[in-house]
């Protein structure tokens, strides 16, 4: 037995121990430990971009979050690759992971000229100590010295083989016409060798990257001159939303648009925003968003990561009559697209609102009011929101590959365009 085949041996061993030490893994954006806040994860400069970066490019993702806690940690972090419904593949780290398995985070900084103290944690990857040799669907890991984990990011690698153009449609149900948003689209594989396009290539579209709304597995409908097309009826078609709602939180020195007060405390701020109210039968009108997205900003200091302020933000919707069957909260990239307990909405019979105080950092945020049903925890924005199908939204359309004899799903083509514009 070689001495290489027993470093592997070793090697393998140890990553199924610390496989086996997280049971509780989620291969989605998830938070662990509720003292870390304002995870911001994208391409480096560009804030309001996905996690999708290229095979072999110079680019790189930007991971960056705060703890809040009093103790100074130690962050360490891996990646994980998966199949294209963001399962474990077959792969091995030496199969996908060139350098190390596992890194630390190095150099925390420490908040200054701020109320709340907090400790800023940052990583760009790929990195000389890890990178990745294969394309798909990837998790980003971080966990403490004692292996518990810390939150978990979804990213995508793309080796760009294909190309993709999109058509949008009117809906071809009726009592869809003016709610949703449909297109069709199609898909050039000159560079790759496709034998059985419907059982090689699939594709999943995503509606301003969110994972929860994702249309997943669509096989292509035919071919044609070369192309495979996505032609469906009342397949490729989502819900159109509104406009997000948003909240400017760049400034604590005097009151932006949407503050009705703020208060300064020894170490917090409480900001108290305007009372919304419900928006599903107002007429549509344009106002410009982010999709959901929330930045870190802070209008007047030169360091937004670690002079940036916390406060305890009070929301409020008005209703005079309580929802009985459903809970309401907050939600967007902000809740990372799910209903967690943190954003949640406590109804007030006396004032007739719903209420939720929550942390956030100075910045510009965008928000919805979620319904969450009592009874089957289904999601709506019917009621809160509306639907009005010339909502300005963004689609991500992504190609996955698996030839007969591959072991993993390919990321082969991503193409993002935006309703309003059409590019």
């Amino acid at each position: 037995m070689t001495k290489h085949y027993l470093l592997f041996l070793l090697f393998l061993i140890n990553s199924v121990v610390a496989l086996a030490q997280w049971d509780n893994l989620v291969y989605d954006d998830t938070i662990y430990q509720e003292d870390i806040h304002s995870i911001q994860f994208h391409i480096n400069g560009l804030v309001l971009t996905q996690p999708i970066i290229e095979l072999n490019s110079r680019a790189t993702l930007r991971l960056g979050f705060d703890d809040l806690g009093e103790n100074i940690n130690t962050y360490y972090y891996t990646i994980r690759h998966c199949d294209s419904d963001w399962t474990p593949s077959e792969l091995t780290t030496l199969e996908y992971i060139n350098g190390f398995e596992e890194e630390e985070i190095r150099d925390p900084e420490f908040s200054f000229n701020t109320l709340t103290e907090y400790t800023h944690y940052e990583l760009q990857i790929p990195n000389r100590n890890m990178s990745w040799t294969k394309s798909g669907n990837y998790v980003l890991v971080v966990y403490d010295e004692d292996k518990n984990l810390v939150l978990t990011r979804r990213f995508l690698v793309v080796e760009p083989l294909v190309k993709i153009a999109h058509q949008m449609t009117r809906p071809v149900v009726m009592k869809k016409f003016r709610t949703h948003q449909e297109f069709d689209f199609r898909v050039s594989f000159e560079g790759l060798q496709v034998k059985e396009p419907k059982r090689e290539l699939k594709a999943t579209i995503l509606q301003n990257g969110r994972w929860d709304t994702a249309i997943k597995d669509v096989p292509p409908y035919f071919l044609y001159d070369g192309e495979v097309v996505f032609d469906y009826q009342d397949k490729i078609v989502f819900p159109a939303g509104r406009e997000y709602r948003f909240i400017d939180l760049r400034t604590f020195q005097y009151k932006a648009e949407g503050v009705l007060s703020i208060e300064e405390f020894q170490d917090i701020y409480e900001v108290t925003l305007y009372t919304d109210a419900v928006r599903n039968n107002e007429s549509y009108s344009f106002l410009r968003d982010a999709n959901g997205h929330f930045t870190i900003e802070n209008l007047h200091r030169n360091n937004n990561d670690l002079e940036s302020d916390y406060a305890m933000v009070l929301f409020s919707l008005k209703k005079s009559v309580q929802y009985k069957d459903a809970d309401v909260y907050l939600y967007g990239k902000m809740t990372d697209w799910k209903i967690r307990d943190a954003y949640k909405m406590n109804y007030n019979e006396e004032s007739g609102y719903y209420l939720a105080d929550v942390l956030l950092k100075q910045g510009y945020y965008n928000y919805a009011f979620a319904l969450v049903s009592k009874k089957d925890k289904s999601v709506s924005f019917d009621l809160t929101e509306g639907n009005w199908h010339e909502t300005e939204n963004n689609y991500t359309i992504l190609i996955y590959y698996r030839s007969f004899g591959d072991r993993y799903d390919r990321l082969v083509g991503t193409y993002t365009f935006n309703s309003f514009t059409g590019n």
